[in-house]
């Protein structure tokens, strides 16, 4: 199982995604994510919060259990053939996390329905209040 990161997470301390967060860190569950995630949620939290916030929540992650991927040519490839197949409904960022949970074989979670709703790969979709 992988996660895409949202900065809601941090804010709200009662949520289905605060939930698999804390499985993450227990070890019940393997959590992914790419660079391209870490900096949206930087340029998220920087924008909303601060670029201080960002700063520790971005190191937060990696600190975490969390196994951050770098990106790489297998996942640039699979990245390319994703954008080519849903020209114009996947940003860059999106494309990657789902990039890899094709090469992992993972379950995506994430709080965004248009990822779900492309079935590209098994998602759970996690709401947030």
């Amino acid at each position: 199982m992988f996660l895409t990161l949202d900065h809601c997470f941090f804010t709200l301390p009662k949520t289905p995604v605060k939930e698999m967060l804390d499985k993450v860190a227990a070890g019940k569950v393997d959590g992914f994510t790419c660079e391209t995630n870490i900096a949206e949620l930087y340029y998220m939290t920087c924008e909303k919060f601060g670029r201080d916030v960002a700063e520790i929540r971005q190191q937060s992650i990696r600190h975490s259990r969390i196994s951050v991927l770098p990106i790489d040519e297998r996942l640039t490839r699979i990245v390319g053939s994703l954008k080519c197949t849903y020209r114009g409904k996947l940003s860059m960022v999106d494309a990657y996390i789902l990039a890899v949970g094709k090469m992992l074989n993972g379950t995506l979670v994430t709080t965004d329905p248009r990822l779900k709703e492309l079935k590209i790969l098994p998602t759970e979709l996690l709401s947030i209040p």
